[in-house]
């Protein structure tokens, strides 16, 4: 039989488990008054579960103890009444989290399975197809793709004579192209460029004490010496070779499971460089996943300036091979640092 201190112990557990779930935020309280007491209220729920668990069992192995004919008032039995469910919990504790994040560790690797990662710089063609996420803002209705940062760098550092900016539509199926190059004259017209860019901050690093430091207003500068980006409609079949970051599987949120433990949290983004007849010249896929913590326990939080809480059991997030927004951590090394490196600017726009 449980003591009475026990039973107290396991009520106050379990109004401390149903505040939690409740009002998730006020673990971030506990923290306020230290560390142990927010990590001691996170757990509250995983905990009262145990509990209830171990409890259940120490019943049962007694109730086997005594068809067995086991004296329950003997040092041995009572050890083995405590400890046996013990052994059960920490068990499963630990053994199921293993066992739940073995097929979504299997999957990383499925995924990550056929990526061809060669050493050295990828020498481009003079025609590329360019599908990154940034060149789906479109801009006025019709005129398709923007020229994004990449395809800037590429043209105006002369490493491609032109770049077919594609942008996929949601339902992967339908394609919106647009072919971008410079042409020389005394006056541009004005360029549809993205309202903003993507920034590659090591890049940009690079021309810390010079002006300009942004790559549109190094482009800008461009055209106003008479480099014109010249849109013209687009074709995949010119590309002589295909950069692209896709999103090849999408993840379960956390907060749409908090308390499922078998969510497929997988996510998976794919670089790759294809040359026109389909051979991979550059492959690697980016994975992230929020795995199980073992052992199996709650965590509850918020933030006292949000709304968003969270209560649920503590995962650890995995991140495989990154890319960064639009490749920006790989691209620089692959293409080499005279192709993705900002524009030079004319000398009639140097301070």
């Amino acid at each position: 039989m449980a003591s009475s201190r026990f039973l107290r112990f396991l009520v106050g557990t379990g109004v401390a488990a149903v505040i939690v779930i409740a009002f998730p935020v006020t673990a971030v309280f506990g923290l306020l008054l230290g560390i142990l007491p927010g990590l001691i209220l996170g757990i509250t729920p995983s905990l009262f579960i145990y509990l209830v668990v171990w409890w259940g069992l120490q019943w049962l192995v007694l109730k086997f103890g005594m068809v067995a004919g086991l004296d329950s008032t003997t040092r041995q039995v009572r050890w083995m009444v405590n400890l046996v469910p013990l052994a059960v919990v920490l068990v499963v504790a630990f053994k199921l989290p293993a066992a739940i994040n073995a097929p979504l560790e299997q999957e990383i690797a499925q995924l990550q399975a056929t990526d061809a990662q060669p050493p050295g710089v990828i020498k481009l063609p003079a025609i590329v197809a360019i599908e990154l996420p940034s060149s789906s803002h479109t801009g006025r209705r019709g005129e398709g793709p923007y020229c994004e940062a990449l395809c800037l760098r590429l043209l105006y550092n002369g490493a491609v004579a032109r770049v077919i900016a594609a942008a996929r539509f949601p339902d992967g199926k339908k394609i919106e192209l647009a072919s971008y190059r410079i042409e020389r004259r005394d006056q541009c017209p004005k360029p549809d460029l993205p309202r903003t860019l993507i920034v590659w901050p090591e890049q940009h690093l690079a021309l810390r004490g010079t002006k300009p430091r942004r790559v549109e207003d190094r482009v800008q500068a461009r055209i106003s010496a008479g480099e014109c980006l010249v849109r013209d409609a687009g074709r995949i079949e010119d590309a002589e070779a295909i950069i692209s970051v896709r999103t090849v599987k999408v993840g379960t949120d956390i907060f749409q499971g908090s308390w499922n433990p078998w969510i497929d949290t997988v996510g998976a983004r794919r670089l790759e460089i294809l040359e026109a007849g389909g051979r991979v010249l550059y492959r690697r896929t980016e994975v992230t996943a929020a795995l199980l913590s073992i052992p199996l326990r709650s965590t509850a939080g918020g933030g006292l300036l949000t709304s968003v809480t969270y209560v649920g059991w503590a995962r650890s997030r995995a991140d495989t091979l990154p890319l960064g927004p639009d490749a920006r951590d790989i691209l620089p090394g692959l293409l080499g640092e005279e192709a993705t490196r900002p524009p030079d600017v004319p000398d009639t726009a140097r301070p």
